[in-house]
């Protein structure tokens, strides 16, 4: 009996680990995309973690926490670079982390959705994110795109804002391991 319990035990715990994953930092990104003065500029967050449980065959004990530091937006504009960390922007000194938390995933046609919060500057917006998967033994990539409004997380409320969109476009390609 005290076998069998323990075998129970050693099986549910490996389920439990197969689906859990580590991101790989140097093969994933986290992108940005807008619009300044009419012109498109793209940019991306270099440092950022991620804490994954993810099983297709269980998307209901699935658990996705994303956490960005704000201070590591990288535009490839030294002006714009420069802003980025103020208070009228993401104001790292005050909200040095922005996040997003599942809070369900989802099977769909074209691939996967998670639902979530998506954090910035303090305010917490919902957020839906579809995305695609890709399993290859114990490698995976997940790979998806949102656009959201940055007034509605109080970024970008100083006097050049009127010079950039309100709509930006962030996407990920986020590679992870078992």
């Amino acid at each position: 009996m005290i076998i069998r319990s323990f075998v129970a035990l050693l099986l549910l715990t490996a389920h439990a680990a197969a689906s859990d994953w580590t991101l790989i930092s140097d093969r994933s990104e986290l992108e940005f995309e807008g619009t300044q003065a009419g012109a498109p500029f793209q940019g991306e967050f270099e440092d950022f973690t991620a804490t994954i449980t993810l099983d297709p065959a269980d998307l209901e004990a699935a658990s996705i926490r994303v956490e960005i530091t704000t201070a590591s937006a990288n535009s490839g504009s030294a002006e714009r670079d420069g802003a980025l960390p103020g208070a009228d922007w993401f104001d790292v000194a005050a909200y040095p982390t922005a996040s997003f938390t599942s809070s369900a995933v989802t099977k769909t046609v074209e691939g996967y959705v998670v639902e979530g919060t998506l954090t910035i500057k303090g305010t917490a917006l919902p957020a839906t994110l579809p995305f695609s998967l890709s399993i290859e033994g114990n490698e995976a990539t997940a790979t998806g795109s949102l656009v959201i409004d940055r007034t509605d997380y109080g970024v970008g409320t100083g006097p050049l804002s009127p010079m950039v969109g309100n709509e930006v476009a962030i996407s990920f390609n986020l590679v992870a391991t078992r």
